[in-house]
């Protein structure tokens, strides 16, 4: 019950079971304790709960190197906590060392034989869709560019026009002063000319 409780989450049973003197050392099949099973559902606070109450602060990062980090899975879905494989634990952290050493040299010549292939010219997975994302930013660059040279000359234009309007209007005034300074005859306006000829 208590195992399956650090499983499912339920803090509150969980605090009840400590309460009542559960044995929070208590371990399953693969060598779990209540805290390991609600490590590996990643449920915080039932974690917590049992660090409190095993006054336990062992949650340190272990490292590959020492034989402790062979010691339990600790993941969902290990052959632990089933009948798949009968050894007892010693062959299961023996196993687990060769699995993991395997693991870390294929790693090695993945490595190796990355680098040889680009050493031939080839084109990782990762280098193509870095090059294509390249490429589409330039095409972005490009398109960007030619509508700033497209609003640039639409703005030259633009600002041509309102000059010539500016002018026009200046030049539409200058005549408007002068109908305005040209004497009338009987409240008809004359034209300059007519007047001079008028005057002989």
């Amino acid at each position: 019950m208590h195992l399956h409780s650090a499983g499912q989450g339920h803090a509150s049973c969980l605090q009840w079971l400590i309460e009542m003197g559960a044995n929070c050392d208590i371990t399953n099949e693969a060598g779990e304790t209540p805290k390991d099973v609600a490590k590996r559902f990643a449920h915080l606070a039932a974690v917590e709960l049992l660090r409190r109450a095993m006054g336990d602060d062992s949650d340190e990062e272990l490292d590959d190197s020492g034989v402790r980090f062979f010691d339990r899975h600790g993941v969902e879905g290990s052959t632990d906590a089933t009948e798949d494989l009968i050894l007892d634990e010693v062959k299961k952290r023996e196993a687990r060392m060769r699995a993991y050493q395997k693991i870390k040299e294929l790693q090695h010549l993945l490595e190796i034989a990355y680098n040889n292939y680009k050493q031939l010219g080839g084109i990782t997975v990762e280098e193509r869709k870095k090059k294509k994302e390249e490429r589409e930013a330039e095409k972005t660059i490009r398109e960007l560019e030619a509508q700033l040279e497209y609003e640039r000359v639409r703005r030259e234009k633009l600002e041509h026009q309102l000059d010539d309007y500016r002018a026009e209007t200046g030049h539409l005034k200058e005549r408007l002063e002068k109908l305005q300074l040209t004497p009338t005859v009987s409240g008809v306006s004359v034209c300059p000319q007519v007047t001079a000829l008028g005057n002989r």
